[in-house]
C-alpha cells in the first residue's frame, strides 16, 4: 500500500532518517503499512551484526543472537 503524497524510499534511506530522528520519517512510517518489510530487513541486518559480535560464545550465541533480535523486535513494535 502506498500512502498519497509520501515518495517510496529505500530501507537504507529510511534508516538513515530514522537514525537522524528525522520526526516526519516516524510519521510517514506510521501511515506507510507496507514499511513492515523494510522495518523486518532493518533488523534482518542488525541480527546478523549481533550474530557475528556473539561468535565468540560459539552457535549458541550466533542462534540466542539473531532469535534475541527478531523477539526484541516483536516486543517493542507491540508495546509502541
Amino acid at each position: 500500500m502506498t500512502v498519497p503524497g509520501v515518495a517510496q524510499q529505500s530501507v537504507f534511506d529510511r534508516m538513515k532518517r530514522a537514525a537522524m530522528l528525522d520526526v516526519n520519517l516516524y510519521e510517514e512510517v506510521e501511515a506507510d503499512r507496507s514499511a513492515t518489510g523494510q522495518a523486518a530487513a532493518g533488523v534482518a541486518m542488525v541480527a546478523v551484526a549481533q550474530a557475528i559480535g556473539s561468535a565468540g560464545e560459539g552457535a549458541t550465541g550466533i542462534i540466542g543472537g539473531l532469535i534475541a533480535a527478531f523477539l526484541g523486535w516483536l516486543v517493542w513494535s507491540g508495546v509502541t
